[in-house]
């Protein structure tokens, strides 16, 4: 029984329908795979996506409903006659946004999928393309950085944000990492962990303003994904002439616009970016994807990427089970779309 999470149409509020039903996949057209789905993440992309706020729609429908999923990882059971770039048993990501992961099995054009060498760890390969590539982006492709450089982050917790950590450290650039005002206890625990994976400083936002050890560091790229008063902490935190990135915009309309001062362009000579990492994968060849994204399963393979250190949350998807794991990951959707604090990162098993 396949089961699919799609976009509720005729509802005023975004909302998530949860279907099931026979599969019938015995007739492929030449150029298509059928996979079942390993594991995909619940990012905020995704919830963006849900609120009709992402600019890439799902390319996929099902009763005329928008197929949700952005990144994940599935095996191929089943290619058509015309494939020869696939075979039974590859593990493979989406080659591009909208592919619709949240689904037990799916039949899929073999051009929108990306074979990749399997980690030893599958969860891994579910976040490639939305996790790992754009934080590996942010650090080689915004600005020119030099070992000793600083780059100041905030969403400090979040699973781009520990990846951005791992890669500036193998570049030899410094990592600040601005996080949400927190208990004093979850704060040290949420210290303890970025700092053991490579983070330089640890910072809340209502302490980064007054914070001595930000001072007078070279802070030369901000990544910004919540906007609002939270970014504008990080503009006024840059050296002269940095260079300030807008990935994000987790703070939603309550958190209002980013303030920009006349003095932020002109006397400090700032440059001001966005960032979309479908944009910015996307300049690389398809070849260049191909050894880009097995490159990080080589170094995760090593040792030397790891997943993040404050922990996943898993959630199954039984495929035996539809009417019980309807609930499990329609209550898993809600919980990133309330995005309470101290959420960790939650990723769909199907079993």
């Amino acid at each position: 029984m396949a089961q699919v999470l799609t976009i509720a149409s005729g509802t005023q509020v975004p909302a998530v329908n949860f279907h099931a039903q026979r599969y019938f996949a015995d007739d492929l057209d030449a150029n298509e795979v059928l996979i079942k789905m390993l594991a995909a993440p619940i990012n905020p992309l995704d919830i963006l996506v849900l609120a009709g706020l992402y600019p890439v729609k799902p390319s996929h429908t099902h009763l005329n409903e928008p197929i949700l999923g952005y990144d994940g990882v599935g095996e191929v059971l089943k290619v058509g006659s015309g494939v020869t770039n696939l075979s039974i048993g590859d593990i493979v990501v989406p080659s591009k946004f909208g592919t619709g992961t949240w689904r037990t099995h799916a039949v899929l054009d073999a051009a929108s999928l990306q074979k990749v060498t399997r980690p030893t760890d599958l969860t891994f390969a579910s976040i490639l393309r939305i996790g790992i590539a754009p934080a590996f982006c942010l650090v080689e492709d915004m600005r020119a950085l030099k070992p000793g450089d600083y780059i100041i982050q905030n969403a400090g917790t979040s699973l781009l944000a520990q990846f951005v950590i791992q890669f500036a450290r193998r570049r030899g650039v410094n990592v600040i990492n601005v996080v949400r005002d927190r208990e004093a206890y979850e704060l040290e625990k949420v210290e303890t962990a970025l700092l053991k994976l490579g983070a330089e400083i640890v910072v809340t936002e209502s302490a980064l303003a007054g914070d001595a050890r930000v001072k007078n560091k070279r802070i030369t790229l901000a990544l910004d994904s919540v906007f609002g008063a939270s970014g504008r902490g990080l503009v006024k935190a840059l050296a002269v002439g940095g260079t300030y990135v807008q990935l994000g915009f987790l703070s939603g309309p309550a958190g209002g616009p980013i303030a920009i001062d006349p003095t932020d362009l002109f006397a400090r000579q700032l440059t001001m970016k966005g960032f979309r990492g479908s944009a910015q994968v996307g300049l690389r060849s398809a070849e260049e994807q191909v050894d880009l994204f097995n490159w990080f399963v080589k170094l995760f393979n090593s040792g030397e990427l790891q997943l993040p250190t404050l922990g996943l949350q898993k959630v199954k998807w039984s495929v035996g089970d539809a009417e019980g794991s309807k609930g499990v990951v329609l209550e898993a959707v809600e919980r990133a779309r309330a995005g309470a604090l101290g959420q960790r990162k939650q990723i769909i098993l199907f079993e």
